[in-house]
């Protein structure tokens, strides 16, 4: 899964199996001009410079940021990843269609009309000195595009020039390559994926929260959140310190226990079937495993997770280890072989069009960044600061997705759903009832 330079100037590679996943994903929204799991990062922010010249300033970071990052130009063909070292007008018409300033309007606004486009865009809100960057997720996860976001800021807090022809030395490797995943599994391991894989699809419907229009077109996504001020969530994290459960497996016991309420009364009994998100960052070869370094790649994996709502402490228990896979040697070693297999076989089934007598199971995913901190900081030199941020999706089913992270001391919980499927009073509700039965389990009052 390395880049090979195919003639000059031209450099390709496959695209891994986890890209190839989020990519058809992803086409899944051409025909309604919207993109699925699109990432979205936003921050707000300031600059102690000429106020006249921020715009340029900030042109000239996210120029630099394809000069550090050349995967942020890079492009599919079929099944290869195609990147072109630029001329200057090619670079021109780069920064043209990638860097937007939007006059009027806010950052919320702004979220319903984006529309798909083949490059990572970055949209400039110079009336509220907001910044909003949307890129496709088969290029970049969310960690990722927190460490793109820190990195920008340190470009436009220290320009330098950049002279373009050197960048591919910088391409990112493929999954498979930087986190040295087996690409021809037994058939011991490729049995074992396909049942993984069943977890998923063969089982019984989700619980979920129910759709409002079930058949509607899938339209724009809204976001919604709540914040733990930083004594609550500095009492949540000294609750959940190791040996205990993490903070975590705890909210997405809280997640599971709000859907169970809000759910159908003839779903209520049912199993919560969904995925669990794994950053394989941690696990890359050493070269490779600082997200700064390599921001605009997809280093992760959703694992398939199946749980029979029962009491809170036996569900926390169960997503303990559920969590615990990856970051334990020993089990490590046993998924690790399946992971390729599953993806592809994912894909496959993913493609397929959906049977009658097949659940769809809908039941909320979450996303848990951990501290946001490790990657974004709030002030850079003296000339940038940022005083907000968060990380959002496009979703065009009708799983809601939640996001969970701490930043400068304060938790975030917010939730990403598509604004035809699902109302914002019971999407509030979701993220509502999730924090209240975190805390009744910790046993901490919000005005601690």
């Amino acid at each position: 899964m390395s880049w090979k330079e195919t003639r000059p100037g031209r450099f390709e590679r496959p695209l891994t199996c986890v890209e190839g996943f989020f990519k058809q994903l992803a086409d899944t929204g051409i025909q309604i001009n919207r993109e699925h799991w699109a990432v979205r990062v936003h921050a707000r922010f300031g600059w102690d410079g000429v106020a006249d010249d921020l715009e340029t300033a900030l042109r000239h970071a996210w120029k630099t940021m394809r000069f550090d990052h050349p995967e942020m130009a890079s492009f599919a063909e079929g099944d290869t990843r195609v990147y072109q070292v630029p001329d200057p007008d090619d670079l021109l018409s780069w920064l043209t269609e990638t860097f937007v300033v939007v006059q009027d309007g806010t950052v919320d606004d702004l979220l319903g009309s984006i529309r798909p486009s083949q490059f990572p865009r970055l949209y400039f809100l110079p009336q509220h000195s907001d910044l909003l960057i949307q890129i496709p997720h088969w290029y970049i996860d969310g960690i990722g595009s927190i460490c793109l976001l820190n990195n920008l800021f340190e470009a436009l807090a220290d320009p330098r020039e950049v002279a373009f022809g050197t960048e591919p030395a910088r391409l990112s490797p493929g999954l498979e390559q930087a986190a040295s995943l087996p690409m021809d599994p037994t058939r011991t391991h490729d049995q074992a994926a396909s049942k993984l894989l069943t977890m998923f699809t063969g089982g019984p419907p989700s619980i979920s929260v129910p759709l409002e229009h079930p058949h509607a077109i899938p339209g724009a996504t809204g976001r919604l959140a709540i914040i733990l001020q930083n004594n609550v969530a500095q009492s949540i994290s000294s609750v959940c310190r190791a040996p205990k459960p993490t903070v975590t497996a705890v909210v997405h016991a809280a997640l599971i226990a709000a859907t169970q309420e809000l759910a159908e009364p003839e779903m209520k009994s049912c199993n919560y079937t969904s995925w669990g998100i794994f950053s394989l960052r941690p696990y890359l070869a050493p070269v490779f495993v600082d997200p700064k370094a390599h921001p605009v790649s997809l280093y992760l994996c959703g694992l398939p997770l199946t749980i029979r709502p029962a009491s809170f402490s036996a569900n926390v228990s169960l997503l303990s280890g559920f969590y615990k896979q990856l970051a334990e040697p020993g089990s490590r070693a046993n998924v690790w072989p399946l992971l390729a297999p599953f993806i592809q076989k994912s894909t496959a089934a993913a493609g397929q069009p959906p049977q009658e007598d097949t659940p769809t199971a809908v039941g909320p995913v979450l996303s848990s960044i951990g501290i946001a901190d490790r990657y974004l900081k709030s002030q850079y030199g003296n000339t940038v600061t940022v005083s907000r941020f968060w990380l959002s999706s496009e979703v065009l089913s009708g799983e809601p997705l939640v996001y969970l992270w701490t930043w400068q001391g304060e938790m975030s919980l917010s939730v990403c759903y598509n604004k035809e499927l699902h109302k914002p009073d019971r999407m509030r509700r979701l993220l509502e009832v999730t924090r209240d039965k975190l805390l009744e389990y910790l046993d901490i009052q919000e005005s601690a």
